[in-house]
Formats: C-alpha cells, structure tokens, sequence
C-alpha cells in the first residue's frame, strides 16, 4: 500500500509540472527553474509520506486516534527536510496535500478514489476536525522556518495566527481553505470542497478520449483556469480541443502560441500546480498510466 501510493505520487507530481502544454503555467516546454523544484518538493520528503501511510493504517487499526496523531508537527517536519534540500524553494501546496492525501488512502484502505470518495472526505474530515492551535502553531512556524513569509502574511492579513487559534478553536483546515484562495493546492483539503474528486474522474476521463495522459492532465488544467483566461484565448482552446490537444500538431501548436502570447502579456496561473498535482497523482492511484 505504502509503495503504491508513493509511487503514484511521485508520478502524479513529475506529470502534473513536465505535461506539454499548460499555457501559462509548467510545462516541459517552459524555461522557468522552478519546475524541477516542484517536483524535487515531493521527492525530498518521500520518508514523510511513509510516515503519513503508517500514522493512517494506525488510525485504522485502532493504534491511534485521529486528534492524536499531531499533524501539524508532522507537516512541520516535512516542510522543513525539503527546505533542507532546495532551500527557498519548497512547495507547501504540493506536499501538505500529498501528505495528508497519503495517510487518508492508507486509513481507508480503498480501491478506487472515484467510487469511494465518500470515505475519502468523512476521513479528511475527521482527521482536520481534530486539529487546533498546537497543529496551527507548528505548521505557521515551519512556513516561517521555510521562509514562505508569503503565506505567513496572507494568514495573518486573513486573521489566522496561533493565538487567534486558541481564543476562537479554530482548526488546520481553517489554515488550508484561507491559504487555498491563493494557492489552490490547499483546496483539496477542504472538505466543503467537492470537486477534487470530480476532475480526478474527468481526468480518467480525458485519458481514454485522448488516450494520451499528458493530453489529460493538460485538458484538466484548462478547465479550472479557462474562465480566468483572456477573452482572445477561449476561442482558441476551444480549437486546440478540437484538434486533439497535445495528441496533434494542429493542437500543440495553438498550446503553444497561447502559452508565447500569455508570457508576453505577463498572464500566469501557475499558482494551479498544486491542484493539478493532487488531482493527477489521485488520477495515477486509480488507475492512470503516463
């Protein structure tokens, strides 16, 4: 179990940045250095993701129980071995979801994400709802540890620090769907957000119409920013669909300009790639091949 799931993470992370073409964001194509630090973020803290297996079969077993099994703590841990490896460059959307998402498929021990991804958000939601302060304070003191002052900063212009946790029994996912306004990664851990699971099913989706995994992750990717696209852009996704996307040349070429125009104009929504991350590693666990 422990090793299915970190594989597919791994795979789902190396697809979701390296995939051709995501106009505007990573991709194989792109220049920009960040992309073999965001997948180097998982990879570096492959031993929490074990951890994060282990502490879900304990919880399972009845060896443990969920408000006692210190998230914030092991969060903390994990965010500071990968700043240990790639310092100021590790990727908090990437690896809490990937963390916690690890030891919700260890806990529940399902099959397939899609069917039963009922089990999936009553576990989140256990697992979130007994978390408080000390989770919040360990985790907002790795951000600083990290020197993700950026996310540090939006909690607090949001009214979330440790002390505000205390006095008003706030919990991580309090944390994780402030921070998901901005870092869409994190949405995956809200559990009124219910459609993680959905594009994890569209993704499987796209995988048989296109019979292509990159062409998958990259339809995905346009359909959670196309409505935050210019307007002169729609036209032509529509038409990259048409053409096959990445399964043509008449496709990858439009990507392609769309992605050169974007740049030009200073247009980027690579804040995404924590999303498509978790999306495509859960898409892998179910059955995706690359």
């Amino acid at each position: 179990m422990n090793t299915l799931i970190a594989k597919s993470f791994i795979e789902g992370v190396h697809l979701a940045v390296y995939s051709s073409i995501k106009p505007g964001c990573y991709h194989r194509l792109s220049l920009d250095k960040d992309s073999r630090y965001l997948v180097s973020s998982l990879v570096s803290i492959i031993d929490y993701i074990d951890q994060a297996c282990v502490i879900g079969e304990k919880i399972r077993q009845g060896e443990l129980a969920a408000p006692h099994a210190s998230w914030g703590t092991l969060l903390g841990k994990a965010l500071r071995e990968a700043y240990r490896w790639i310092p100021d460059h590790v990727s908090p959307d990437i690896i809490v979801p990937h963390i916690m998402y690890a030891s919700i498929l260890a806990y529940t021990d399902v099959d397939s994400v899609v069917k039963e991804s009922g089990k999936l958000r009553r576990a989140l939601n256990i697992f979130l709802h007994g978390t408080g302060w000390r989770d919040i304070k360990a985790f907002i003191d790795a951000l600083r540890s990290i020197h993700r002052y950026d996310m540090v900063d939006h909690l607090r212009a949001s009214g979330i620090d440790h002390v505000h946790a205390l006095e008003s029994g706030m919990t991580l996912e309090d944390v994780f769907r402030v921070l998901g306004s901005k870092w869409p990664g994190f949405i995956s851990l809200d559990t009124r957000y219910t459609g993680l699971f959905e594009y994890v099913k569209q993704m499987i989706e796209y995988n048989k119409q296109y019979k292509d995994a990159e062409s998958a992750v990259v339809a995905i990717y346009l359909d959670l920013v196309e409505k935050r696209m210019p307007s002169w852009a729609v036209k032509l996704i529509n038409d990259a669909r048409n053409y096959g996307l990445m399964t043509s040349k008449e496709g990858s070429k439009i990507l392609f300009n769309i992605d050169l125009r974007l740049k030009k104009e200073k247009i980027s929504f690579k804040e995404y790639i924590g999303l498509i991350a978790i999306v495509t590693s859960l898409a892998i666990y179910e059955g995706l091949r690359p």
